[in-house]
């Protein structure tokens, strides 16, 4: 969205991030925006979340993502963490 000064102003629902925590017992794909705030967790049925991923820039996660306020322990004992950046 650009307004009068050509500037772009983020809207505070679009996804900025996408997460994945790849874990036996509960795999997760996580959304959330440009601030770092929690937007949805996505229904793993593998066709949005691959649509996502192929679209995204893998990157580091922000320190900031509130990680441990979504999920009680992100990396877990068996779990991986990716990260991408959309759009």
């Amino acid at each position: 969205m650009e307004n009068s000064n050509n500037t772009i102003t983020l809207r505070p629902y679009t996804a900025k991030y996408l997460v994945l925590l790849h874990s036996q017992a509960h795999p997760r794909a996580l959304l959330f925006n440009g601030q770092h705030d929690f937007l949805a967790e996505l229904d793993d049925d593998g066709f949005v979340v691959d649509d996502l991923v192929r679209a995204g820039t893998p990157c580091p996660p922000p320190p900031a993502l509130p990680l441990g306020e979504v999920v009680r322990d992100p990396m877990g004992p068996d779990g991986q963490l990716e990260c991408y950046a959309l759009g």
